[in-house]
């Protein structure tokens, strides 16, 4: 089981935290939203804050599955150097 939280790129309305924690918890998106929204309106406006730090140090849940099983890009430091006078294959 994932214990990270993480953000999700789909069904997301600004940067994807509420509908990462909807996936995350097995909610309906819309119901996450919904008490989202009263918490944020009966705290005056923490929530907002909350969701500005949460969406900027968040993770996608896409970049934890390639970091997991190692399906994201090369990274250039692995890249090998290529020469002026390489050939096409060898």
């Amino acid at each position: 089981m994932n214990t990270k939280f993480y953000k999700m790129r789909r069904n997301r309305m600004v940067s994807g935290v509420l509908a990462g924690l909807s996936d995350k918890w097995n909610f309906d998106v819309t119901l996450v939203r919904l008490l989202f929204a009263i918490f944020t309106i009966s705290n005056f406006g923490i929530g907002v804050i909350i969701y500005i730090i949460l969406a900027s140090i968040l993770p996608t849940k896409e970049e934890i599955e390639a970091e997991m099983y190692g399906t994201g890009p090369r990274k250039r430091k692995e890249a090998e150097a290529i020469e002026d006078n390489d050939g096409w294959f060898w």
